[in-house]
């Protein structure tokens, strides 16, 4: 079986097999990923995933350039441009992460991540109330991304703190992608914290442990 939606993309069987392989280890699944995109270059969703898996080896220009590969092929891939936003803000600044993160912001309010990313733009940006009802609203209807409820939900509880810290430092951006990195490594309700490089695939991989 194929996805239809995603040209000349590979079989249902090789991604399944992938995804338990990055269970158990990133090394094993970015070989398998390698091998994969050989024979299916033109599949999105084989990028979004070595991306991830580049993300959490901490080789973050096969990440961006995955990531960017995979929204010009797939530009309704929503995971792999809210994931590249978020990268991009913890690594190159708010400027580059808002321009990403733009059509995300233009998704109705059945989309959790066009609220997730309203709210994080709101956030970025300094204004907090805002990004708190975005956010509030976005995890409330999110169902396809649980891996994501305990940051959103450290980022409601910390938003206040966020935008004071970072107003604080005078550090703009860096301070903004510290406090966010910090929500991400400290998440809500005690649950234990989700790798980056995981935290934004949804459907295709369900949460784990390294």
């Amino acid at each position: 079986m194929r996805d239809d939606s995603f040209p000349t993309a590979c079989d249902d069987a090789t991604i399944e097999a992938i995804k338990a392989a990055m269970h158990r280890s990133d090394d094993e699944a970015l070989a398998m990923l390698d091998q994969a995109i050989a024979r299916h270059p033109a599949d999105a969703r084989l990028a979004l995933l070595r991306g991830s898996v580049y993300a959490s080896l901490g080789q973050y220009p096969g990440a961006f350039a995955d990531l960017s590969q995979a929204i010009v092929m797939a530009p309704d891939l929503h995971a792999a441009r809210f994931m590249l936003g978020y990268l991009e803000l913890c690594h190159k600044g708010a400027a580059q992460a808002l321009a990403v993160w733009q059509p995300l912001t233009q998704l109705d309010e059945s989309q959790p991540l066009g609220d997730f990313a309203r709210g994080l733009t709101q956030l970025v940006t300094g204004q907090p109330e805002q990004a708190r009802a975005y956010l509030q609203r976005g995890l409330d209807g999110n169902r396809d991304h649980p891996e994501l409820s305990p940051f959103i939900a450290t980022l409601i509880e910390k938003s206040h703190e966020i935008v004071a810290d970072a107003a604080d430092a005078q550090a703009g951006d860096s301070a903004l992608a510290a406090g966010i990195a910090i929500a991400e490594a400290n998440p809500a309700d005690g649950d234990e914290p989700s790798p980056s490089s995981h935290l934004l695939l949804g459907d295709y991989l369900a949460r784990r442990d390294h």
